[in-house]
């Protein structure tokens, strides 16, 4: 797997609406700019726990144990 999220990387929300978050985790999507808040990245983690076969780079090993 090639692509990489930097949680450290966090952006202020300038121009927040009432009930929006504060911050957002930006990232580059291809070549357009995407923000993510903190819910959408737990969301996110706990799909991948549920579904390791799903992520690229591990190998048949891997999911014995090994």
């Amino acid at each position: 797997m090639k692509s990489y999220l930097d949680t450290d990387e966090v952006v202020i929300n300038k121009d927040r609406k009432f009930g929006s978050t504060t911050e957002y985790y930006p990232c580059l999507i291809g070549k357009e700019p995407a923000l993510f808040t903190a819910g959408q990245l737990a969301v996110a983690k706990k799909r991948a726990a549920r579904n390791p076969e799903d992520i690229p780079g591990k190998s048949f090993w891997y999911f014995l144990g090994f």
